[in-house]
């Protein structure tokens, strides 16, 4: 993974250990099912990520992409840089 998206996905492993209570030994590979996100969860995600990082991502991709490392995949791939 390049720097780039291992800063992203940290970033996304904070937001949802801190804002989704996703437990604190939560990895980036953790599944989104693991942690009992609904796709409730997965919108209100989708519009944190909007607002921090100024791009559409939809929760159904969210769903498909199914954990913080490949979320900060998703986010590289719509052009979102730290």
């Amino acid at each position: 993974m390049a720097a780039t998206t291992v800063n992203l996905a940290r970033q996304v492993l904070t937001l949802l250990i801190e804002k989704y209570e996703a437990p604190a030994d939560t990895t980036e590979t953790t599944s989104f099912e693991l942690l009992g996100f609904d796709s409730l969860v997965l919108v209100e995600v989708s519009v944190d990520l909007k607002k921090k990082y100024s791009v559409e991502i939809g929760d159904d991709e969210l769903a498909e992409a199914d954990n913080a490392a490949k979320t900060a995949e998703l986010l590289t791939t719509k052009g979102v840089t730290v």
